[in-house]
C-alpha cells in the first residue's frame, strides 16, 4: 500500500477544511450542500495541435480557495468552456487532482512549464460522501497549470501529448 505524501493529503484535507469554515456568503443549492459564492475570472484558451487550433472558454482558478472549490458541485460545464487551475511554482508529477463532490465526467489535461500538455487523464465523478473514498488522478509530470474539460472533449478534438496551450484574460 502507498502511503499517500504529504500533498496528497492535504489536497484531500483541504475540502474538508474548507468546508468546515464559515462562510457568510454561500448559496444554497440542492439538498443541504452549501456552495461557497466565488468569483473565477475569465479567459479564453488556445489549444494548438498539430493542424489545427482549437479555443474555448475558461474559468480561471489562481488562488488557494479557488483551486480547492474548482468545479465542485457543478452539475453541467458548457460544451466548449472549461477551468483552468493555475500555479505560481511548479507542481511536483506526484501531485493529484481528485472528483470529490464533482458531478461531471471531466478529462484534465496537465500543462507543463514550457506551455505544452504533459498528460491527460479522464476522471469520474465521485458518488462516495467521503472524500478519503475518491480514487487520485495523479499528473505524472511536472506542471504550472491543469485544464479541466468535460470528459472527451480533447479527444472529440484531436488534442494530445505535446500540443501547446496558451491563456488570454478576458
Amino acid at each position: 500500500m502507498k502511503t499517500p505524501s504529504l500533498s496528497r493529503l492535504t489536497i484531500c484535507l483541504l475540502p474538508l477544511v474548507f468546508a468546515a469554515c464559515e462562510n457568510k456568503n454561500t448559496s444554497e443549492t440542492s439538498g443541504s450542500l452549501f456552495v461557497p459564492v466565488m468569483e473565477f475570472a475569465h479567459g479564453t484558451v488556445q489549444l494548438q495541435t498539430p493542424t489545427e487550433a482549437v479555443t474555448l472558454g475558461v474559468e480561471i482558478a489562481e488562488s488557494d480557495a479557488q483551486r480547492q472549490l474548482g468545479l465542485m458541485r457543478r452539475e453541467s460545464l458548457a460544451a466548449d468552456s472549461g477551468m483552468i487551475f493555475l500555479f505560481e511554482t511548479e507542481q511536483a508529477a506526484s501531485n493529484v487532482f481528485w472528483m470529490y463532490q464533482t458531478y461531471v465526467p471531466l478529462s484534465i489535461a496537465f500543462i507543463m512549464s514550457d506551455n505544452t500538455i504533459g498528460t491527460i487523464r479522464d476522471m469520474e465523478p465521485c458518488p462516495s460522501p467521503y472524500p478519503q473514498s475518491c480514487p487520485y488522478y495523479e499528473a505524472r509530470v511536472p506542471f504550472t497549470a491543469a485544464l479541466e474539460v468535460n470528459r472527451g472533449y480533447f479527444e472529440k478534438h484531436g488534442i494530445g501529448v505535446g500540443d501547446k496551450v496558451s491563456l488570454t484574460r478576458n
